[in-house]
């Protein structure tokens, strides 16, 4: 991992902080569990048959879920990682590192790269009812969003009353999430931090057919102040995406050990047979 960040560091390095928190991508176009998990609610009800607030922020904390749709974030990380969860078998998914950008390498957890993503023209390629086409659906890019809960409460489907202000999140920004979130950033002046903007946060409800679904809204952020206690979370999200990946590459490395070997073994057969 690279040095830690000082504060004295932002003004006279902003441009190179700003590509290593993932808030300048540099390219040409399942996350560590320890903080709360911020997502939007897509459903009307749990499987206790408790009815849910659709279309409000959901953060996972403690083990409970608690809804609001008044909260205000700031972001201090964004990376990028891919995932192909395998609904048949959910111990066979894939999962890769986090990167900054785009065009970096993602080597996953099968011992491969991006679980396997092919591109457009070589999925638009593969047969309409081919397994490989509808395991190409299954695999996700990611906007993986590490953030300060700035100011909101929330409430549970009991009723109970929790004061968000001050939590950590973490936010897998995926599918109808993932443009909205990479608008806003991209938007943020050059010459503003990230983590110095803070934003409220609204949804808009969006219909296909029969489908209901609601996607993050931004309204327009203001700048703050930034702290030593604002540093402190920052060098705090970057060792939990260095431990993340350090476990992702400890899978890679060892899945790729094992196709070696095996590439090995069927050599020496061959040559067991020709002989």
């Amino acid at each position: 991992m690279a040095d830690l960040v000082k504060i004295d560091d932002i003004e006279a390095n902003m441009a190179k902080i700003a590509e290593m928190i993932g808030q300048k991508d540099t390219s040409n176009s399942n996350v560590s569990q320890g903080y709360p998990r911020l997502a939007i609610e897509q459903q009307n009800e749990n499987t206790n048959g408790d009815v849910l607030p659709k279309g409000s922020y959901r953060f996972k904390v403690n083990g409970k879920s608690v809804y609001t749709k008044d909260v205000e974030v700031r972001f201090f990380v964004r990376y990028y990682g891919y995932d192909f969860y395998n609904n048949e078998n959910p111990e066979e998914s894939v999962r890769t590192v986090l990167q900054p950008s785009l065009s970096d390498d993602f080597p996953d957890t099968a011992g491969g790269d991006r679980c396997g993503k092919l591109s457009k023209d070589e999925v638009a390629a593969l047969p309409a009812n081919s397994i490989e086409h509808a395991r190409q659906k299954n695999i996700k890019a990611t906007q993986v969003v590490y953030g300060l809960v700035a100011k909101g409460k929330g409430e549970t489907v009991d009723g109970e009353e929790v004061n968000l202000a001050g939590t950590p999140f973490v936010w897998s920004a995926r599918g109808s999430a993932f443009m909205p979130v990479a608008n806003f950033i991209r938007e943020i002046p050059g010459n503003k931090i990230m983590f110095s903007q803070r934003a409220k946060l609204a949804t808009k409800r969006n219909v296909n057919g029969s489908v209901i679904y609601y996607t993050p809204v931004f309204e327009k952020p203001q700048t703050i102040k930034v702290s030593e206690e604002d540093i402190t979370m920052l060098n705090e999200f970057m060792e939990d995406i260095k431990g993340w990946n350090d476990r992702v590459l400890k899978d890679y490395n060892e899945k790729k050990e094992n196709v070696l070997l095996k590439e090995d073994l069927d050599v020496a057969k061959d040559l067991e047979s020709a002989a």
